[in-house]
């Protein structure tokens, strides 16, 4: 029984060459705009935090959700903690306590 002949794959052109290289450039220069972004709103967290600041993941938290990797969050809330929030008895609605 014979193998079956593979055909080869085609050379690249200059022209492929150039395509693939400017491709890969502008991912590169996305990465790099990316982490530069994270760069700074760690480094103003840091800052905030230093400085006593109340909510002092804010930017971080903003650029995530601007780069869309701000990871889902779901809080978790005990029986203790639903009463706590009820008031005068009233269900508490909706995902977020604000």
């Amino acid at each position: 029984m014979s193998s079956p002949i593979l055909a080869r794959p085609a050379k690249p052109t200059v022209g492929s060459l150039t395509r693939m290289n400017a491709q890969l450039r502008r991912q590169l220069a996305a990465v790099r705009h990316d982490y530069a972004e994270l760069l700074v709103a760690a480094r103003a967290a840091v800052t905030a935090h230093y400085d006593g600041d109340a909510m002092p993941l804010a930017v971080l938290i903003d650029t995530l959700d601007q780069l869309g990797a701000l990871p889902e969050y779901a809080p978790q809330v005990t029986d203790g903690g639903l009463a706590a929030l009820a008031v005068d008895s009233a269900p508490v609605t909706g995902r977020r306590v604000g």
